[in-house]
């Protein structure tokens, strides 16, 4: 693994004589790093920029001086990139995490990209990477499999230019981190949003390019399971740089691993703890088989209704933690039509599994890119996606339902071959839909739209798709803000102003609300940077409404990676301070290292800002009630060592269930009471 110290020195030379030899050899001599570096700036596309020379790729993947598609992109050409990615795919292990900010000088992201990305630079060859960090998976058939996959995709990135390639990997007990190859080229949005025109026969194009990153994909019997316009990217400005496919649903594959690993003890296999199945802009996109199930409006009992707080990820039930609990006085706790729903609905999901085994596994995921693929089409041909709605419940009926409809005016320059094309992807039975070869030899793509109406499409595309996107940088922005922001306890006042805001209890309200919201509640520079990022910028006389429960959602997974990340810093520190940094005892902690773990003023700062300010307590008494629980826990266990993951689990539930008022208790869902009063009795 490289992770010794002798390993390390080995590893760490070798690379260096390599980039060395790269940089003098292929580099230096042609002097290709005296010009400009590509720049990664994620600043927003105007809608109002004028149509520059950049447009959508062409079936030719040359551009106009003839250079090969994605050539001396960033000041390197194709053969240093080459070299570099042959070098990672015949290492026989993982680079060490701890030597990635040595090598790499890694940027923050922007606050608008999706979370755990970020841009990283060699800090000897100045290559430009794109980084991507993951959580590994908790079981050990699970980590095989992950490996299996990550080794897959290397080897595919050298196959396929329609796939980002996966320059290097670095692991550690926690994370695995991957370089990808630096696509440069911007979004689909952005690079449809710069134009001033737009024709069904570039959707087209679009769509076939998609379908070709995903048949090299599926050849391999490789899948990725959540698709998204997002999930793509221009490898340059130039004209026709080709579209490359640079997110592999990870996330999503750990966390499937993990439950059916750990089926009892493990996380929900139907509910996704992921921030992307919060994000009602990137779930309008998935499958029926892959998004969570529906949940049916429960009945309201009279008077108001109480709101309950953030259960821990490991203690969510179906119902997501920021769901209104019905607990009036009167109301029976055993709601017989839900009991009913639920057996229902488990019913079918086992009849569902069954089917799974039975059938071709593998084809169930393909079919669920493939209506990822259709309901990108859609987007790219009326603005909008198929099955969007302001709150996450209602876009999971819809989906559920697989209901679609071409709304007049809005496709009424639609040729019915494209229809055709996003109806069969979009077929409600997994097995009823095309595989990727069919849908690429559809006519649609195999002409190329020539069937379709001359000219652009509505100028009601353009602003219907400046709208979802503005929505989606809006949803993405806020969370990622407010994940670092907010305290446990101002997730609660969060909860209880938007409610007063929305008045007829729909769960959404408007961004220009949401700016009111975080006004009041003191959070000015965000509210003012909603307002000039996105309202301002992507000028548009409709809307942008926001699922306010689904934000908190997605809040509340993101503070909680956040929690798990900077503990698992502090512990590698400490652990190497008392010298137990090495591979056989990374992860892991004994009963009689708490004193030192607990005595680190970073490690109980942390913990101290996990407890209500309301509480009072002091942190020398947190520090030894929080000791006294984990002993009692590992006791009742018969352990003298506490793996890292259940730790920062453990601590979570000890320091979030602190001494709360007993105002916010009388908020709490039954999930999450249940879970005090287990630990009330560690405590």
């Amino acid at each position: 693994m490289g992770n010794g110290s002798a390993g390390v020195c080995c590893t760490q030379k070798r690379y260096d004589f390599a980039v060395d030899a790269l940089a003098k050899d292929w580099i230096g001599d042609s002097g290709l790093f005296s010009g400009r570096t590509v720049d990664c700036d994620n600043t927003l596309a105007s809608p109002d920029t004028p149509h520059l020379a950049r447009s959508l790729p062409s079936c030719a993947r040359s551009d106009a001086a003839g250079m090969p598609a994605g050539g001396a992109a960033g000041g390197r050409d194709g053969f240093s990139d080459d070299f570099e990615w042959q070098m990672a795919t015949e290492r026989e292990a993982y680079e060490a995490a701890s030597l990635l900010p040595a090598m790499y000088d890694v940027s923050p992201s922007a606050l608008d990209d999706s979370p755990h990305t970020w841009t990283a630079v060699h800090r000897k060859t100045e290559a430009k990477r794109r980084l991507a960090s993951f959580q590994r998976p908790q079981g050990t058939a699970a980590q095989d499999r992950l490996r299996s996959y990550i080794e897959s995709l290397q080897h595919l990135g050298g196959e396929s230019e329609a796939v980002a390639k996966v320059c290097d990997v670095f692991e550690d007990y926690m994370h695995i981190h991957l370089l990808l190859e630096h696509c440069s080229g911007g979004s689909i949005y952005e690079r449809i949003l710069e134009r001033q025109y737009f024709t069904e026969q570039e959707s087209a194009v679009l769509v076939k390019h998609i379908l070709q990153a995903l048949l090299a994909f599926h050849d391999k019997h490789l899948y990725h399971g959540c698709l998204t316009p997002d999930s793509f990217r221009f490898l340059s400005d130039s004209p026709h740089a080709p579209l490359k496919l640079v997110d592999f649903g990870i996330e999503l594959k750990v966390h499937r691993w993990d439950a059916v690993e750990n089926l009892n003890i493990g996380p929900d296999l139907q509910n996704p703890q992921c921030p992307q199945f919060f994000e009602t802009c990137r779930l309008v996109f998935f499958a029926p088989e892959i998004a969570p199930p529906h949940q049916p409006k429960r009945k309201t009992g009279k008077g108001n209704v109480p709101v309950p707080m953030a259960a821990d990820a490991q203690d969510w039930q179906v119902n997501c933690a920021w769901r209104v609990e019905d607990v009036g006085e009167g109301h029976d706790l055993l709601d017989g039509d839900l009991l009913a729903d639920v057996i229902d609905e488990h019913a079918d999901w086992v009849d569902e599994q069954q089917q799974d085994v039975a059938c071709d596994y593998g084809r169930k995921f393909a079919a669920a890119d493939v209506w990822s693929v259709g309901a990108i089409a859609f987007l790219l041909l009326c603005g909008y996606p198929p099955f969007f709605a302001p709150s996450r419940n209602t876009i999971l009926a819809r989906i559920h339902r697989g209901e679609i409809s071409f709304d007049p005016p809005f496709w009424s320059k639609i040729s019915e071959e494209a229809k055709s094309f996003v109806t069969g992807c979009l077929q409600q039975s997994c097995w009823d839909r095309p595989s990727v070869h069919a849908a690429l030899a559809h006519p649609w793509i195999q002409r190329l739209a020539d069937s379709s109406p001359s000219g652009s499409m509505f100028t009601s595309f353009m602003l219907n798709l400046r709208r979802f996107y503005r929505t989606s940088l809006i949803e993405t922005y806020v969370a990622n803000m407010l994940a670092n922001k907010f305290r446990h306890e101002d997730m609660h006042d969060f909860l209880i102003r938007c409610r007063e805001v929305d008045m007829c209890s729909t769960g959404f309200f408007t961004a220009s609300d949401l700016k009111h919201v975080l006004a009041a509640l003191g959070h000015n520079r965000i509210a003012e940077a909603i307002s000039d990022r996105f309202l301002k910028t992507f000028r548009h006389p409709g809307e942008s409404y926001i699922d306010y429960v689904a934000l908190l959602d997605s809040i509340y997974l993101r503070q909680q990676r956040l929690f798990e990340e900077e503990l698992w810093r502090h512990f590698q520190r400490v652990c190497q301070s008392t010298g137990r940094g090495t591979q056989e005892h990374a992860g892991r902690i004994g009963i009689g290292e708490l004193v030192a773990f607990f005595g680190d003023p970073l490690i109980m700062g942390l913990l101290m800002r996990e407890i209500p300010e309301s509480a009072g307590v002091e942190e020398a008494v947190v520090s030894q009630r929080l000791q006294n629980g984990i002993r009692q826990h590992c006791s009742g266990r018969g352990t003298a060592h506490l793996e890292f993951r259940g730790l920062a689990a453990l601590l979570l539930k000890l320091v979030r269930s602190y001494a709360l008022p007993k105002d916010v208790i009388g908020f709490l869902g039954r999930a999450e009471r249940e879970h005090l009063d287990s630990i009330s009795t560690v405590l």
